[in-house]
């Protein structure tokens, strides 16, 4: 009998945390759900823990392992679990996380009291610090409030992957995610909101680690500043052009909010492929061209990004200055 829901444990360099982390899955106090806890090829023995923790578990829910031969990355590795399972309700859980033991129990709850329309739930979290000391309550918006396409326009939700549940039916509509995506949670919510809705249980269900292996590092030299600007802005770029079909997709042509989507992305967009494109560029010459090609674009803007990706090592130089007098403060 296929299970109602699946938790999906995406884990990569965790060997620290993810026993925790599935331990906490698998005491879900629950009907019997499907489990997939997933390493994305972690040179550490994330793996291998994942294995041991799913031998050894005696109860009712169905519990597989998977183990990636190549990182796929966030997006990448959403793709692969979700072509695992048949849940129609697929729950998110970070391999560095910890989830309350009814939190399944309390997302069908609510998600059936709604007559199993709304695409997305999202809850509050509770904040705790690498050696898992509990701090502040993290708090999401109420997705309520957001009733349509127009009002995700006007202003984005407050929302965090690692808290969410969302349908099989909206990445079957949709499709999945560009392998280039990092962060799913804006995606996955407008994805949602122009289809069954969404909504927001207001409790933590989730303890979530802070400072993981997602945190932004130092850019401490040019090979940091010109790899991570590389990096940060693919992933932009390929957000928003994923938001852009996915709004074709939902018909918001027909309500003329297509337009003012391609309006509202119009420039962070242009930002984004100019200063991407700036740190592929393989010269001087290669970047004075693309300084010329974005005239779309405030040349002094241009100019600006233009000097701190020509010049990587200063800008590094400027950030170990930086670094060293915040810690003599």
């Amino acid at each position: 009998m296929q299970a109602t829901a699946a938790v999906l444990l995406l884990a990569y360099r965790q060997a620290d945390f993810v026993a925790q982390a599935a331990h906490s899955v698998l005491a879900q106090a629950c009907e019997p759900i499907e489990i997939i806890l997933s390493d994305d090829a972690s040179p550490d023995a994330t793996g291998e823990i994942l294995e041991s923790v799913a031998a050894s578990y005696r109860g009712p829910h169905q519990v597989r392992v998977r183990r990636g031969q190549q990182n796929l990355g966030i997006a990448g590795h959403y793709n692969a679990l979700i072509e695992m399972t048949r849940a129609p309700l697929l729950i998110t859980a970070a391999g560095d996380d910890l989830s309350t033991p009814d939190r399944v129990a309390k997302l069908l709850v609510a998600w059936r009291a709604g007559g199993e329309r709304v695409d997305l739930i999202a809850s509050h979290l509770q904040g705790m610090r690498q050696d898992g000391t509990p701090t502040q309550t993290v708090a999401v918006d109420d997705l309520a409030q957001w009733p349509d396409a127009a009002a995700w326009l006007a202003r984005r939700p407050h929302v965090i992957g690692a808290a969410q549940a969302f349908t099989r039916r909206i990445m079957e509509r949709f499709g999945r995610f560009d392998p280039r995506i990092a962060y799913e949670d804006q995606i996955t919510t407008f994805r949602a909101i122009v289809s069954g809705g969404a909504m927001t249980i207001p409790e933590p269900l989730v303890h979530y680690r802070q400072g993981g292996v997602s945190t932004r590092q130092a850019m401490l030299t040019a090979e940091d500043l010109t790899g991570w600007m590389r990096t940060q802005n693919g992933r932009l770029v390929a957000e928003m052009e994923q938001l852009l079909r996915d709004a074709q997709v939902a018909g918001l042509q027909v309500a003329g909010l297509y337009e003012a989507m391609q309006a509202q992305l119009r420039t962070p967009l242009a930002r984004a492929r100019y200063l991407w494109a700036l740190s592929q560029a393989p010269d001087a010459a290669a970047r004075r061209a693309l300084l010329r090609e974005h005239s779309e674009l405030p040349l002094a803007w241009r100019l600006r990004k233009f000097f701190k990706l020509n010049y990587p090592g200063f800008n590094a130089g400027v950030n170990r200055l930086r670094a060293r007098l915040k810690g003599r403060a």
